[in-house]
């Protein structure tokens, strides 16, 4: 990820619509997105996921009535550039999100250091499955989908039947090929991975509240991602409280 061209994106939408307001974007090492959002002296901890398109529509379909009784989320991860830590992080808070219930238990089964299997339930009831692998061969595009499934419906963040995800335009040449997907016309230039990152930030600087929620959130993941991986060897499922703030 380029920071300094994220910071270039991120000032133009602070100039654009929030005249004034100052933020800056970091390189984070620790587990998550890769980048932490500092303002006014305070580090939010972004869940840039939460802001993309895709998972913003899953979690209407769910919410407006278009689903009825949702029973099992079922989402798979696969990457070659990311950690399992890293990708089953993002995977537990999509399953809160688009689930709309906190995590109250999860047990893993993992082979080596790079996959994963996770089974968890919701507050609510629900059933969630989790399947990560940090094992794709190098530079093979990351493979994702989430799918939810309800008593009356289906919702899923792929076209029916397909296991890539498609782009917009394709560029063959002699021995390569050239994929591109804009989704953001005010961003133009950054990676998709960067460009929800740097939507994100926006956020929460246009909503300060978002600040609190999503480092109480990542706190939580961060604590515990690996506690649930542990559950591998221990063969035994975690609990977790009402309230894990």
């Amino acid at each position: 990820m380029n920071i300094g061209s994220m910071n270039k994106g991120l000032r133009l939408l602070l100039e654009k619509y929030l005249p004034g307001k100052q933020a800056e974007l970091e390189a984070d090492s620790g587990i998550g997105c890769g980048a932490v959002l500092k303002q006014d002296g305070d580090c939010v901890k972004l869940l840039p996921w939460r802001i993309e398109r895709r998972f913003t529509e899953l979690k209407n379909l769910a919410g407006n009535g278009t689903l009825e009784a949702v029973s099992t989320l079922r989402f798979a991860a696969m990457s070659a550039e990311d950690t399992l830590r890293n990708l089953l992080y993002r995977e537990l808070d999509l399953c809160e999100f688009l689930g709309e219930s906190n995590i109250r238990s999860a047990f893993a089964v993992v082979s080596g250091s790079k996959t994963a299997n996770i089974l968890i339930k919701l507050a609510d009831g629900k059933s969630v499955s989790i399947e990560c692998s940090a094992a794709l061969p190098e530079k093979t595009l990351a493979l994702d989908r989430h799918e939810i499934i309800a008593r009356r419906g289906i919702a899923c963040d792929r076209v029916v039947d397909t296991q890539v995800p498609q782009s917009s335009i394709y560029l063959f040449r002699s021995k390569e090929e050239t994929r591109f997907t804009d989704v953001d016309t005010e961003l133009y230039g950054l990676e998709n991975r960067e460009i929800w990152i740097v939507r994100a930030a926006f956020a929460v600087v246009k909503t300060p509240g978002l600040a609190a929620e999503w480092n109480r959130t990542a706190g939580f993941l961060r604590r515990n991602v690996d506690t649930i991986l542990t559950t591998a060897k221990t063969g035994k499922p975690i609990f977790f409280q009402e309230n894990y703030a």
